[in-house]
Protein backbone atom coordinates (compact mmCIF):
# COMPACT_ATOMS: atom_id res chain seq x y z
CA UNK A 1 0.00 0.00 0.00
CA UNK A 2 0.77 3.90 -0.32
CA UNK A 3 1.06 5.37 2.66
CA UNK A 4 2.06 9.23 3.05
CA UNK A 5 4.57 9.79 6.36
CA UNK A 6 7.60 12.04 7.01
CA UNK A 7 10.47 11.52 9.05
CA UNK A 8 10.79 14.83 10.82
CA UNK A 9 9.38 17.88 11.59
CA UNK A 10 9.05 21.00 9.43
CA UNK A 11 6.75 22.07 6.60
CA UNK A 12 5.01 19.97 4.17
CA UNK A 13 8.10 19.33 2.00
CA UNK A 14 8.53 16.51 4.56
CA UNK A 15 5.92 14.96 3.56
CA UNK A 16 6.80 11.84 1.92
CA UNK A 17 4.49 9.00 -0.30
CA UNK A 18 6.26 4.99 1.21
CA UNK A 19 5.18 2.09 0.37
CA UNK A 20 4.04 -0.16 2.87
CA UNK A 21 3.04 -3.82 3.10
CA UNK A 22 -0.82 -4.02 3.01
CA UNK A 23 -2.44 -4.19 6.60
CA UNK A 24 -3.66 -7.63 7.87
CA UNK A 25 -7.24 -7.86 9.17
CA UNK A 26 -7.93 -9.40 12.82
CA UNK A 27 -10.93 -9.94 14.90
CA UNK A 28 -13.22 -7.25 15.57
CA UNK A 29 -11.67 -5.17 12.61
CA UNK A 30 -12.30 -4.41 9.21
CA UNK A 31 -10.09 -3.75 6.06
CA UNK A 32 -11.11 -1.13 4.01
CA UNK A 33 -9.73 0.73 0.33
CA UNK A 34 -9.25 4.06 0.78
CA UNK A 35 -11.08 6.23 -1.17
CA UNK A 36 -11.02 9.96 -0.03
CA UNK A 37 -9.41 11.23 3.21
CA UNK A 38 -9.87 14.15 4.62
CA UNK A 39 -7.41 17.28 5.47
CA UNK A 40 -7.08 18.63 8.82
CA UNK A 41 -5.67 21.80 10.49
CA UNK A 42 -4.40 19.34 13.33
CA UNK A 43 -2.92 17.42 10.75
CA UNK A 44 -0.39 20.52 9.73
CA UNK A 45 0.34 21.23 13.29
CA UNK A 46 1.15 18.26 14.40
CA UNK A 47 3.80 18.28 11.47
CA UNK A 48 4.92 21.06 12.04
CA UNK A 49 6.10 20.31 15.51
CA UNK A 50 3.49 22.66 17.38
CA UNK A 51 1.84 20.51 19.17
CA UNK A 52 2.60 19.27 22.69
CA UNK A 53 4.53 15.61 22.40
CA UNK A 54 3.51 14.83 19.37
CA UNK A 55 4.35 13.11 16.71
CA UNK A 56 5.00 10.30 19.34
CA UNK A 57 7.60 8.53 16.81
CA UNK A 58 9.35 8.45 13.32
CA UNK A 59 8.40 7.84 10.63
CA UNK A 60 5.41 9.59 11.26
CA UNK A 61 2.00 9.55 9.38
CA UNK A 62 -0.86 12.20 9.16
CA UNK A 63 -4.64 12.33 8.91
CA UNK A 64 -7.43 11.12 11.14
CA UNK A 65 -10.44 9.87 9.02
CA UNK A 66 -11.67 9.16 5.36
CA UNK A 67 -14.09 6.98 3.58
CA UNK A 68 -13.57 3.78 1.76
CA UNK A 69 -14.74 0.29 0.50
CA UNK A 70 -14.69 -2.41 3.27
CA UNK A 71 -12.61 -5.65 1.61
CA UNK A 72 -12.69 -7.94 4.33
CA UNK A 73 -14.08 -7.58 8.01
CA UNK A 74 -12.20 -9.94 11.17
CA UNK A 75 -13.97 -12.64 13.46
CA UNK A 76 -16.75 -10.97 15.49
CA UNK A 77 -17.96 -8.36 12.61
CA UNK A 78 -21.17 -8.28 10.36
CA UNK A 79 -20.07 -10.03 6.93
CA UNK A 80 -22.43 -7.34 5.41
CA UNK A 81 -20.19 -4.96 6.01
CA UNK A 82 -18.33 -6.06 2.75
CA UNK A 83 -18.46 -4.03 -0.25
CA UNK A 84 -20.12 -1.42 1.69
CA UNK A 85 -19.07 2.39 1.43
CA UNK A 86 -17.94 3.51 5.37
CA UNK A 87 -16.21 6.29 6.64
CA UNK A 88 -14.32 6.66 9.71
CA UNK A 89 -12.48 8.86 12.49
CA UNK A 90 -9.87 6.78 14.19
CA UNK A 91 -7.99 7.18 17.09
CA UNK A 92 -5.17 10.01 17.06
CA UNK A 93 -1.56 8.10 16.20
CA UNK A 94 -3.35 5.89 13.13
CA UNK A 95 -2.43 7.87 10.03
CA UNK A 96 -5.47 7.71 7.74
CA UNK A 97 -3.66 9.01 4.44
CA UNK A 98 -2.94 5.49 2.78
CA UNK A 99 -4.84 3.57 0.39
CA UNK A 100 -5.20 0.49 2.41
CA UNK A 101 -6.35 1.01 6.30
CA UNK A 102 -7.48 -1.45 9.10
CA UNK A 103 -9.28 -0.04 12.20
CA UNK A 104 -11.84 -1.76 15.25
CA UNK A 105 -15.57 -1.61 13.82
CA UNK A 106 -16.79 0.56 15.91
CA UNK A 107 -14.53 3.23 14.67
CA UNK A 108 -16.48 3.24 11.25
CA UNK A 109 -20.32 4.32 10.01
CA UNK A 110 -22.04 2.95 6.77
CA UNK A 111 -22.49 6.18 4.26
CA UNK A 112 -26.17 7.29 3.75
CA UNK A 113 -27.59 6.59 0.23
CA UNK A 114 -26.37 9.49 -2.16
CA UNK A 115 -23.57 10.62 -0.05
CA UNK A 116 -20.27 9.53 -2.26
CA UNK A 117 -16.70 8.89 -0.73
CA UNK A 118 -15.55 12.73 -1.53
CA UNK A 119 -18.27 14.24 0.79
CA UNK A 120 -18.45 10.91 3.32
CA UNK A 121 -14.57 11.47 3.95
CA UNK A 122 -15.23 15.36 4.81
CA UNK A 123 -17.41 14.83 7.70
CA UNK A 124 -16.06 12.49 10.34
CA UNK A 125 -13.27 14.44 12.15
CA UNK A 126 -14.71 17.88 11.27
CA UNK A 127 -18.24 16.94 11.91
CA UNK A 128 -17.75 14.82 15.32
CA UNK A 129 -15.62 17.82 16.81
CA UNK A 130 -18.92 20.09 16.05
CA UNK A 131 -21.08 17.63 17.77
CA UNK A 132 -18.83 16.86 20.57
CA UNK A 133 -18.47 20.63 21.29
CA UNK A 134 -22.22 21.45 20.49
CA UNK A 135 -24.23 18.69 21.87
CA UNK A 136 -21.65 16.26 24.17
CA UNK A 137 -19.86 19.51 25.70
CA UNK A 138 -22.15 22.05 25.17
CA UNK A 139 -25.22 20.57 26.02
CA UNK A 140 -26.96 23.04 23.61
CA UNK A 141 -30.80 22.38 23.34
CA UNK A 142 -33.74 24.52 21.57
CA UNK A 143 -34.61 28.25 21.97
CA UNK A 144 -30.54 28.90 22.94
CA UNK A 145 -28.33 31.17 21.89
CA UNK A 146 -24.91 30.10 20.60
CA UNK A 147 -21.98 31.82 19.35
CA UNK A 148 -19.22 29.73 16.62
CA UNK A 149 -15.90 31.28 15.58
CA UNK A 150 -14.73 30.73 12.15
CA UNK A 151 -17.76 29.49 11.05
CA UNK A 152 -16.78 29.20 7.92
CA UNK A 153 -14.42 26.14 8.32
CA UNK A 154 -14.38 22.28 8.01
CA UNK A 155 -15.53 22.44 12.10
CA UNK A 156 -17.53 25.61 12.18
CA UNK A 157 -19.30 25.14 8.73
CA UNK A 158 -20.84 22.05 10.49
CA UNK A 159 -21.33 23.48 13.81
CA UNK A 160 -23.65 25.96 12.39
CA UNK A 161 -25.85 23.38 10.66
CA UNK A 162 -25.98 21.53 13.86
CA UNK A 163 -26.76 23.86 16.43
CA UNK A 164 -29.78 24.99 13.68
CA UNK A 165 -30.70 21.16 13.54
CA UNK A 166 -31.26 21.44 17.05
CA UNK A 167 -33.47 24.41 17.30
CA UNK A 168 -31.13 26.84 18.89
CA UNK A 169 -30.53 30.83 17.94
CA UNK A 170 -27.15 30.25 16.09
CA UNK A 171 -24.69 33.45 15.69
CA UNK A 172 -21.28 33.13 13.71
CA UNK A 173 -18.02 34.94 13.41
CA UNK A 174 -16.56 35.17 10.33
CA UNK A 175 -14.65 37.36 7.53
CA UNK A 176 -16.86 39.41 5.29
CA UNK A 177 -15.68 37.41 2.70
CA UNK A 178 -17.21 34.44 3.70
CA UNK A 179 -20.49 35.93 5.13
CA UNK A 180 -23.14 35.07 2.53
CA UNK A 181 -21.66 31.15 2.72
CA UNK A 182 -22.15 30.92 6.12
CA UNK A 183 -25.51 32.50 5.96
CA UNK A 184 -26.50 30.31 3.44
CA UNK A 185 -25.59 27.52 5.85
CA UNK A 186 -28.03 28.71 8.19
CA UNK A 187 -27.05 31.02 10.53
CA UNK A 188 -29.47 33.40 12.13
CA UNK A 189 -27.37 36.21 12.21
CA UNK A 190 -23.31 36.94 10.80
CA UNK A 191 -20.48 39.03 12.42
CA UNK A 192 -18.16 40.23 10.13
CA UNK A 193 -14.96 40.01 12.51
CA UNK A 194 -13.01 42.34 9.74
CA UNK A 195 -15.83 44.86 10.47
CA UNK A 196 -17.44 44.29 14.19
CA UNK A 197 -15.58 42.31 17.07
CA UNK A 198 -17.81 39.60 18.18
CA UNK A 199 -17.34 41.48 21.98
CA UNK A 200 -18.63 44.71 20.66
CA UNK A 201 -21.73 43.36 19.15
CA UNK A 202 -23.82 44.05 22.31
CA UNK A 203 -24.60 39.98 22.83
CA UNK A 204 -24.37 37.39 24.86
CA UNK A 205 -24.93 33.83 24.46
CA UNK A 206 -25.58 30.88 26.51
CA UNK A 207 -22.97 29.14 24.45
CA UNK A 208 -19.98 30.48 22.54
CA UNK A 209 -17.91 27.42 20.85
CA UNK A 210 -14.89 28.48 20.26
CA UNK A 211 -12.43 27.24 17.53
CA UNK A 212 -9.39 29.31 17.85
CA UNK A 213 -8.17 29.82 21.18
CA UNK A 214 -5.82 32.38 22.62
CA UNK A 215 -7.15 35.76 22.88
CA UNK A 216 -10.00 34.86 21.22
CA UNK A 217 -10.48 32.52 23.96
CA UNK A 218 -9.92 34.94 26.56
CA UNK A 219 -12.88 37.48 24.86
CA UNK A 220 -15.47 34.91 24.41
CA UNK A 221 -15.53 34.73 28.51
CA UNK A 222 -16.95 38.25 28.64
CA UNK A 223 -19.94 37.46 26.32
CA UNK A 224 -21.23 34.21 27.78
CA UNK A 225 -24.37 34.89 30.13
CA UNK A 226 -24.07 33.70 33.88
CA UNK A 227 -24.87 30.44 34.02
CA UNK A 228 -23.62 29.91 30.45
CA UNK A 229 -20.68 27.49 28.71
CA UNK A 230 -17.52 28.02 26.77
CA UNK A 231 -16.77 25.08 25.33
CA UNK A 232 -13.49 25.11 23.24
CA UNK A 233 -11.29 22.25 21.00
CA UNK A 234 -7.42 21.75 21.53
CA UNK A 235 -6.94 25.02 19.89
CA UNK A 236 -3.22 26.72 21.67
CA UNK A 237 -2.31 28.42 23.29
CA UNK A 238 -4.65 27.74 26.24
CA UNK A 239 -5.33 30.74 28.95
CA UNK A 240 -6.75 31.28 32.58
CA UNK A 241 -6.70 34.55 31.71
CA UNK A 242 -10.26 36.82 32.47
CA UNK A 243 -11.34 33.63 34.25
CA UNK A 244 -15.08 33.25 35.04
CA UNK A 245 -16.86 31.59 37.93
CA UNK A 246 -20.35 31.78 37.03
CA UNK A 247 -20.13 30.11 33.52
CA UNK A 248 -18.81 26.41 32.46
CA UNK A 249 -15.94 26.06 30.61
CA UNK A 250 -14.65 22.81 29.17
CA UNK A 251 -12.59 21.78 26.30
CA UNK A 252 -14.75 18.92 24.27
CA UNK A 253 -13.56 15.62 24.31
CA UNK A 254 -13.10 14.35 20.19
CA UNK A 255 -12.98 10.63 20.31
CA UNK A 256 -14.16 8.03 17.56
CA UNK A 257 -16.91 4.75 18.55
CA UNK A 258 -18.79 7.42 20.95
CA UNK A 259 -21.98 7.37 18.76
CA UNK A 260 -21.46 10.93 17.66
CA UNK A 261 -20.41 9.92 13.85
CA UNK A 262 -23.82 7.90 13.65
CA UNK A 263 -25.38 10.59 15.18
CA UNK A 264 -24.15 12.95 12.31
CA UNK A 265 -24.72 10.98 9.27
CA UNK A 266 -28.32 10.81 10.70
CA UNK A 267 -28.51 14.26 10.09
CA UNK A 268 -26.77 13.96 7.04
CA UNK A 269 -29.80 11.47 5.61
CA UNK A 270 -32.21 13.45 6.88
CA UNK A 271 -30.68 16.62 4.85
CA UNK A 272 -30.33 18.81 7.75
CA UNK A 273 -26.60 18.56 7.77
CA UNK A 274 -25.01 18.94 3.95
CA UNK A 275 -20.99 18.32 4.00
CA UNK A 276 -19.01 21.44 2.78
CA UNK A 277 -15.85 19.87 0.11
CA UNK A 278 -14.43 23.31 -0.96
CA UNK A 279 -11.71 21.33 -2.96
CA UNK A 280 -10.86 17.82 -4.64
CA UNK A 281 -6.68 16.94 -5.14
CA UNK A 282 -5.69 13.84 -6.22
CA UNK A 283 -3.62 11.82 -3.28
CA UNK A 284 -0.34 12.90 -5.12
CA UNK A 285 -1.14 16.47 -4.35
CA UNK A 286 -0.64 15.94 -0.23
CA UNK A 287 1.93 18.45 0.07
CA UNK A 288 -0.24 21.19 -1.53
CA UNK A 289 -3.09 20.05 0.52
CA UNK A 290 -0.97 20.50 3.83
CA UNK A 291 0.62 23.80 2.72
CA UNK A 292 -3.58 24.71 1.74
CA UNK A 293 -4.94 23.76 5.41
CA UNK A 294 -2.24 26.25 7.13
CA UNK A 295 -3.11 29.02 5.74
CA UNK A 296 -5.85 29.35 8.34
CA UNK A 297 -8.16 30.29 5.45
CA UNK A 298 -10.15 27.59 3.80
CA UNK A 299 -13.73 27.46 3.32
CA UNK A 300 -15.47 24.20 4.58
CA UNK A 301 -13.51 21.16 3.81
CA UNK A 302 -10.41 20.31 1.52
CA UNK A 303 -10.31 16.45 0.34
CA UNK A 304 -8.18 14.27 -0.88
CA UNK A 305 -9.46 11.66 -4.04
CA UNK A 306 -7.54 8.40 -3.92
CA UNK A 307 -9.46 7.11 -6.76
CA UNK A 308 -8.22 6.83 -10.50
Amino acid sequence: MKVIEYNRCGGPEVLECATRPDPECGAGEVLIAVEATSVNPVDAKIRSGGFPGLPCSFPAGTGRDGAGVVQEVGEGVDPGLVGQLVCYLAQRGVATWSTMLVLPADQVEPVPDGLGPVEAASLPLAGVSAWAGLVEAGALGPGESVLVHAAAGGVGSLAVQIARARGATVWASCSSGNADYVAGLGADHVIRRDTLAFDEAGKTFDLVFDLIGGKIRERSRNVVRPGGRLVGLNALPFTNANYRDDIRECMAEVQPGTGALRALLDLVASGDVAAQVSQVLPFSDFVTAHSLIETGRTRGKIVLDLRG
